[in-house]
């Protein structure tokens, strides 16, 4: 082993010196740096994004049960080093004179709430104000519809229980109110101190007690790896929102798409440069088995050298990539508008074990395959080595593998990525060769120096379309990363554009549905579209009755105990898509058919043709599960669990109708109109809900947009790596005809041309292959319309030109400057 190691750091040094290892270790190192970098910055990312939405939730962690939490819950919280504050939640009639409404109270507590702002003002739908504390004893703040129903004034008295209040404010945003617009009561909000006296909490009161927990990310990851007590519910901010959760889903997509890009192209200048460099070792193998070295020798000094080289490329790709990501967070963390926490040091080992694991599937199959050089090409110096073995390409495929899932746990879009890969490595070999021999004929038909390159190419056929696969996979992977950026990114974005609806009207009665439009057409608003509502119980599935005891997942019990939302409508809204099944459309009328949405089938297990029973007011109604929908419930406009066909339910089920529209910033005095022109609609005001959203996609369009630039660089080590593949035998040839009287500028123009056109043939190539697995990625895992973009093969075919021939100039010199005495010795 001793002297093995002495011939491996021999063999390093003499290699170092002459130049034969610096590709190799670059593109490991860049590997390292680029996973480190991309992974370390994530992670701050998405930590200071959780601590952002937990906004949303107002506290990172929300305990909540029917009857008073465990005293020891908020205590052992705080002793991890978190804020807590306790509210109360219950519904009870509140009195102002002879006037009463059933309002939905909720108490809270000092330092309600630990994330984001409570807004109120001084009327309903004035110039909002961050709110300083929470309502003082014997205050109460009340939302719109409170003061609307009530007919409230400032300084109004209002009587909850055996309590008298004083209504001091006006909500406008409460950063946890949830968005079940259908089940809302008016809200009322006063001091936790006072509930006592209100004397409305004794014992076998329906209420729900919550304890707000929020800190920094480790103890709340502390205080999430506790176990729950019995009876009581945890909840983060990605499980109570669904349109923060599937914001921040999107989210993590896109940025496992970054990662995934930055993995292969790294992984791609590992192989390319461990393959270059075992072809320039087979001659020193074979040397040593003419001088007696034995196999177990050879393999030891070989993985030894990898271990070497493996050890210094981790330690500096690890530094860069926290230098780099340090130098990130320090420019963005203004423009991003995110406090980002400390780095943690596990992505470090992370992104050392990932080099690890290129050099051990990329970097030594290659190296190793070299021990096989027979003794004979001592004597023989242009015997063809053999060929790769079938053990370095499972080798290979199995590492890329092994990378995809370790960057991104979607085994889904692995395996389009993966399939996207080998079936674009397949295309662009054939597409390569075809083209290739397309430009044999244009060779008579060019000047001196296109005709020397395009002799090149198509003289060295398998070599170019081997060059030509190699270069455009890694266009590929850049144009990928382009088109997720410019387009999916922002086709995301438009999603929410400015005028999405930002305000809902409910308890429209169905008198009231004509009228209300032409309210709004009146003053020039478009056309409102409304939705019909009926609420039911399901108490029968399949034929057999059931209860809220009949599922054993406290979530669906909770849900079975609540009333269902059913809506009706032949047409199918644009964010909502059928996965199984067909839409019924005009034919459905008077079907007792259902469709069901994927969170209703999970807490139901629904198979199609299930049947469903609701009772309606005493009206029952069964229902057979027609077909399966996806909601994208981060659209902001009204949308159903379960919908049904218009006429399958009866005329006798009070119904009541909802509608959303677009209302400009400075037009919030229409809603004082409509109130009082009808005093029953309720108004929700979502904006505050909505600028979440967009908060999250704009920070995440920033994030995702530099952490693209390491994959632009791991892209850029990849395309040097392929050229720096074919330097020695360019060396030989342009000794050779430098000999025979050509001048360095004529082969400087030839190989340039070269290289233009295997950079034009890869990019070509590439930017079809990216926009076909750009549009499977926007299809199977985004769900965002995506289309062609002609202009992007253009830009493809120029761009890969341009960017190969530059690349291929900085290897010119070396080339060009090589004595060709020295070439013609070793001949």
């Amino acid at each position: 082993m001793a002297s093995a190691m002495l011939f491996a750091v021999r063999r390093l040094r003499r290699g170092w010196r002459s130049g034969e290892l610096f590709i190799l270790v670059l593109a490991l190192a860049v590997a390292v740096a680029a996973s480190a970098a991309v992974n370390l910055f994530t992670e701050r990312v998405r930590s200071a994004l959780d601590a952002q939405t937990g906004e949303a939730l107002g506290g990172d962690v929300l305990y909540s049960a029917r009857r008073p939490l465990p005293p020891s819950l908020s205590p052992s919280a705080q002793a991890l080093g978190l804020r807590t504050t306790e509210l109360v939640h219950f519904t009870s009639v509140v009195f102002h004179g002879d006037a009463s409404q059933l309002a939905s109270i909720k108490a809270v507590g000092a330092g309600y709430p630990l994330r984001g702002a409570l807004r109120v003002s001084s009327e309903p739908f004035g110039p909002a104000r961050a709110a300083a504390g929470v309502p003082a004893r014997g205050e109460a703040w009340v939302d719109a519809r409170l003061w609307q129903a009530l007919r409230l004034f400032p300084g109004a008295m209002l009587k909850v229980g055996a309590l008298e209040l004083r209504v001091s404010a006006v909500i406008q945003a409460e950063p946890d109110r949830g968005n079940g617009f259908a089940d809302l009561a008016p809200r009322l909000m006063m001091n936790g101190a006072d509930v006592a006296d209100s004397q409305l909490l004794g014992p076998g009161s329906r209420a729900q007690y919550s304890l707000l927990v929020a800190g920094d990310a480790p103890a709340v990851q502390a205080v999430l790896a506790q176990p729950v007590p019995d009876g009581v519910r945890r909840q983060t901010p990605r499980e109570a929102r669904p349109e923060i959760r599937n914001a921040l889903s999107r989210a993590g997509q896109f940025l496992d798409i970054a990662i995934v890009a930055a993995t292969l192209l790294a992984a791609a200048a590992v192989a390319l440069s461990a393959r270059q460099y075992g072809e320039k070792l087979r001659d020193e193998i074979a040397l040593l088995k003419c001088l007696g070295a034995r196999q177990g020798f050879l393999v030891r000094a070989l993985l030894l050298q990898l271990v070497l080289l493996g050890a210094a490329a981790a330690l500096a790709g690890a530094a860069v990539g926290y230098l780099a990501q340090a130098a990130l967070a320090r420019v963005l963390a203004d423009l991003m508008q995110l406090e980002l926490p400390p780095p943690p040091l596990k992505p470090l080992l992370a992104a050392a074990a990932l080099g690890g694991l290129m050099l051990l599937g990329f970097a030594a199959p290659p190296m190793l395959d070299a021990r096989r050089t027979l003794p004979l090409r001592v004597f023989q110096r242009d015997l063809a080595a053999s060929p790769l073995s079938r053990s370095v390409w499972i080798a290979a495929f199995a590492a890329a593998a092994a990378l995809l899932w370790l960057a991104s746990a979607d085994t889904r879009l692995v395996l389009i990525v993966l399939a996207g890969i080998g079936l674009s490595a397949v295309a662009l070999a054939l597409l390569a060769w075809l083209l290739v021999l397309a430009l044999q004929p244009l060779r008579r038909r060019v000047g001196i120096s296109w005709r020397f390159g395009l002799g090149n190419v198509a003289r060295r056929r398998a070599a170019s379309v081997a060059q030509v696969t190699a270069l455009g996979l890694a266009l590929l992977a850049l144009l990928l990363v382009s088109v997720v950026r410019e387009d999916l990114l922002r086709s995301w974005q438009r999603k929410l554009p400015a005028d999405t609806p930002n305000q809902f009207l409910i308890n429209i009665q169905t008198d009231q549905v004509q009228p209300l439009r032409a309210f709004f057409q009146q003053r020039g608003y478009p056309a409102l579209e409304l939705w019909p509502m009926a609420r039911g119980r399901l108490v029968e599935l399949n034929g057999t009755p059931v209860t809220a005891d009949s599922f054993p997942d406290p979530e669906t019990q909770r849900w079975i105990n609540r009333d269902f939302n059913l809506s009706w409508s032949t047409t199918l809204n644009p964010d909502n898509r059928i996965t199984q099944g067909q839409w019924w459309g005009e034919a459905g009328r008077g079907q007792p058919w259902l469709s069901a949405d994927e969170y209703a089938i999970e807490r139901l297990h629904l198979k199609l043709g299930d049947t469903l029973t609701l009772d309606f007011a005493g009206e029952r109604v069964t229902l057979t599960v027609h077909n399966f929908r996806t909601v994208e419930w981060d659209s902001f406009r009204p949308n159903f669990f379960l919908l049904a066909p218009p006429g399958v339910v009866p005329e006798t089920v009070p119904t009541q109708w909802l509608t959303s529209f677009y209302l400009p910033p400075g037009d919030r005095a229409l809603l004082r109109e409509l109130i009082d022109a009808f005093p029953n609609v309720t108004v929700l005001d979502i904006e505050a809900m909505m600028n979440q959203v967009r908060g999250i996609i704009d920070r995440i369009v920033t994030a995702v947009e530099f952490i693209f630039l390491f994959t632009l660089a791991a892209g850029v080590t990849v395309l040097l790596a392929a050229i720096e593949g074919t330097r020695a035998e360019r060396i030989r040839e342009t000794a050779l005809l430098r000999t025979l009287g050509a001048r360095a500028g004529l082969i400087a123009r030839g190989l340039l041309a070269e290289y233009a056109v295997l950079g034009a043939l890869a990019g070509f190539i590439a930017a079809i292959a990216s926009q076909t697995v750009a549009w499977v990625l926007a299809a199977q895992v985004f769900g965002i319309a995506y289309g062609p973009r002609p202009h992007l093969w253009a830009l493809g075919t120029l761009g890969g030109a341009v960017l190969v021939a530059l690349l291929g100039g900085l290897s010119l010199r070396r080339v060009l400057h090589t004595p060709p005495r020295r070439v013609l010795q070793q001949i």
